[in-house]
């Protein structure tokens, strides 16, 4: 079982790898089918050793949330966020707070309530694989684990010579609490379809700023 975990990881993160290197962040998704990991979602993450590590410090913070993550009555569907997208969003944050003549803040430093209501948009309370989103052409709004508005697309990109031979992508969108699309924040997979013990993984690309760019707002003159 251990060796199979660690074949895993470091396929995924050929994977990853891979999709970096094309340079377009919206479209690294190299897993058209549905991927089986021997374990729970905690124990996913915890496996790829140098990618989740900020989220696994969220997580430590928001017990509830790494609950359900490695139990296995419900299951649960996350939008898993790397360790590039965390530092995506304290880097424009503490730019901002620097300015303001503010300390800078770290995952450890983030208000209490705000990091889990934040953390929870990417958690939905079922099992959501990309076929499960196919019928719906415009996208379909789902509540996320702390019933917050999200909005979910399936996409598959063009591949030359081959019919539906492309990339299989979702794209996760803030609503922002509007109907408008206009005042939605969206993001992207990198990768889809990790079927866990307890739900699915669709990892987000580097490029995702952790809270849909919002933390800046939030936070620039915190403290």
């Amino acid at each position: 079982m251990k060796r199979t975990k660690q074949l895993f990881a470091l396929m995924l993160a050929v994977f990853s790898f891979f999709g970096c290197e094309k340079g377009n962040n919206h479209y690294e998704d190299y897993i058209l089918g549905e991927v089986q990991y021997p374990g729970t979602t905690l124990a996913f993450l915890e496996a790829q050793v140098g990618l989740y590590d900020s989220l696994l410090l969220v997580l430590d913070r928001v017990p509830a949330l790494r609950v359900e993550l490695m139990q296995t009555e419900t299951p649960v569907t996350l939008f898993a966020i790397t360790n590039n997208s965390f530092s995506n969003a304290l880097e424009g944050l503490n730019s901002v707070r620097r300015v303001n003549g503010r300390p800078p803040l770290y995952i450890e430093d983030l208000p209490q309530a705000l990091l889990d209501s934040t953390v929870h948009h990417y958690a939905f309370k079922r099992a959501i694989a990309t076929d499960d989103l196919k019928p719906y052409v415009e996208g379909i709004e789902m509540r996320s684990a702390n019933n917050y508005r999200m909005h979910l697309q399936y996409q598959v990109t063009s591949s030359s010579g081959y019919v539906g031979g492309g990339q299989q992508q979702i794209k996760l969108s803030d609503m922002n609490n509007s109907i408008f699309y206009r005042y939605w924040q969206e993001s992207f997979t990198s990768v889809v379809n990790v079927k866990t013990t307890n739900g699915y993984v669709h990892q987000l690309t580097p490029s995702h700023n952790f809270g849909f760019s919002k933390l800046t707002a939030q936070l620039a003159t915190y403290q």
